[in-house]
């Protein structure tokens, strides 16, 4: 680098030129909403097809999280997750976009009947819309705000994060047994499959009765003990019928017992991103999507959580 008017060079170390090259769309403003998170008392969704949702801001909290609740949805919401209301006006109150879509046009973008618009009820009777319009590529959505007509290219990850169905309001909990409540645990996987009681003198160790005389290693258990503890689903699947999911002739059934419940988890296919299964719960009609790390931990491969043999033995 030379400075202006002289003729010393300087060599800068490490590279400074991603912070001054700015091309003109790296000026703008990149701003979809803005607000405090706090001022929000009112959360709406609307979909498209149909589906509705509102919610209302209480005056109870648990812990420092504000808690909410349903006013009004056009799906039953047995419990409502709590975090779902709260992460939608998170990510709203600081929401950005990835890009401009300057020259599309109205029918490009779906926004003059959007697929999903999502309002948040501010203090003093502000608001902020948002509404989601049609994909573009693999991974870009059309979105702009309620009060303005520029029209913004926003990634799927970015979504993600507000595009939620009424459904996916509802609490998402498939099994909530503490590890040291579990008394009985069996795994139905094929050539995998095993069953184990707590028993011994003191009802604490793990015996196997699957498969016969299976000695278990006590320090290979714990991460599939302490599984069952508010163990959540990610979401709910699309299309729950059997043949989407794999649920007509599930690949897994896994029924976790303590002296005061009982989860039954039948386990369907891979989701489509391969980073999750299907799960339906006991007789609940809804199907879930679970994080694929969360159920591989149980459904492990029987060598794995038995004692090794002893050389010479």
């Amino acid at each position: 680098m030379r400075p202006a008017g002289k003729d010393e060079i300087w060599q800068v170390n490490g590279s400074i030129r991603f912070a001054l090259d700015k091309s003109a769309t790296d000026w703008r403003d990149k701003s979809l909403t803005t607000f405090q998170a706090a001022d929000a008392e009112k959360l709406e969704v609307k979909s498209k097809t149909g589906g509705t949702i509102a919610l209302k801001k209480t005056d109870k909290k648990e812990g420092t999280d504000d808690l909410w609740a349903v006013t009004d949805s056009s799906t039953k919401i047995d419990k409502l997750d709590n975090s779902v209301p709260a992460g939608i006006v998170s990510a709203l109150s600081v929401w950005k976009t990835n890009d401009f879509a300057d020259a599309a046009k109205p029918e490009e973008t779906g926004l003059a009947s959007p697929s999903l618009t999502i309002t948040v009820g501010l203090k003093g009777g502000k608001s902020a819309t948002v509404l989601i319009g049609n994909k573009r590529g693999a991974d870009d959505y059309y979105v702009k705000t309620g009060d303005a007509p520029q029209v913004f290219l926003v990634k799927k990850y970015n979504l993600d994060r507000i595009n939620k169905r009424p459904i996916d309001f509802n609490d998402k909990v498939i099994c909530d047994i503490a590890g040291s409540d579990l008394t009985d645990l069996s795994v139905t996987h094929g050539a995998e499959s095993y069953a184990m009681a707590r028993g011994g003198k003191d009802g604490k160790d793990w015996k196997a009765s699957k498969p016969p005389k299976t000695e278990l290693d006590p320090t290979k258990l714990t991460s599939i003990v302490e599984a069952f503890k508010g163990w959540k689903a990610t979401g709910f699947a699309d299309d729950p019928s059997p043949a989407a999911t794999g649920l007509a002739k599930p690949q897994a059934t896994i029924v976790a017992k303590s002296k005061a419940a009982t989860c039954t988890l039948k386990v369907g296919s891979e989701t489509a991103d391969k980073q999750g299964y299907f799960v339906q719960a006991g007789t609940r009609p809804d199907v879930y999507t679970v994080a694929k790390w969360s159920t591989d931990r149980i459904l492990v491969k029987v060598a794995d959580i038995k004692k090794a043999a002893v050389a010479g033995k």
